[in-house]
């Protein structure tokens, strides 16, 4: 997976989608596989959010259930962890730059 830095602002409701592409020899799909995702914000506290496998395996929904008004501003770090039988294997790891609304 590669992803360039996204732009997210503060406060808003977090959300995000993933598409699984096969490799050819890899994993043909998520049914099965446990999937954990992540994000850090500059300082160091951590958000779990939830992670959904869509029926076929073949995307992850990602949401943060809680509020993120408090996260804090600059770049944040996020990954995805797989968990498939004994074998772990993680996404790059994504940026996210935080930035604050403008509207109150």
């Amino acid at each position: 997976m590669s992803c360039n830095t996204v732009t997210f602002k503060r406060g808003s409701s977090f959300s995000a989608s993933m598409v699984w592409n096969p490799e050819p020899g890899g994993i043909a799909n998520l049914v099965g596989v446990t999937v954990t995702s992540s994000i850090i914000d500059t300082q160091q506290n951590e958000y779990d959010l939830t992670c959904t496998v869509a029926p076929g395996g073949l995307s992850v929904a990602f949401v943060y259930p809680g509020s993120t008004a408090d996260w804090a501003l600059g770049s944040a770090k996020w990954d995805i962890k797989f968990l498939n039988g004994g074998t772990v294997f993680y996404s790059e790891t994504m940026r996210i730059d935080l930035i604050g609304q403008v509207t109150a």
